[in-house]
């Protein structure tokens, strides 16, 4: 993860677009690392038998993250909508895989 600036030490706002970008950067990194463990899954589910979408799963992570984003600052119903979005975009990459 990139070393940041505070939020109050940017003193102009190409200091803190710079901060932004860095967040931004590092976040696509954490999303091309979940994917891999979604590439993973899928040849899990093979072995396993399982479908691709997993309603209970689906559920508890979406409740997770909700509860989670509100533990640390952040709109639930922002997170909520973001991990719904990633969740269906896996989903339907394992649908793929799986040839449901």
């Amino acid at each position: 993860m990139t070393t940041l600036l505070a939020p109050n030490a940017c003193q102009t706002m190409a200091d803190l677009r710079a901060q932004i970008d860095a967040i931004d950067t590092d976040l696509i990194g954490l999303l091309v690392k979940r994917s891999h463990y979604i590439d993973r899954a899928v040849d899990l589910k093979k072995i396993e038998g399982l479908p691709a979408r997993t309603t209970d799963r689906v559920a508890a992570v979406l409740d997770k993250v909700s509860t989670t984003a509100s533990e640390q600052g952040l709109d639930p119903d922002l997170a909520h909508k973001l991990w719904a979005e990633l969740i269906e975009w896996s989903i339907q990459r394992e649908i793929r895989e799986l040839g449901e």
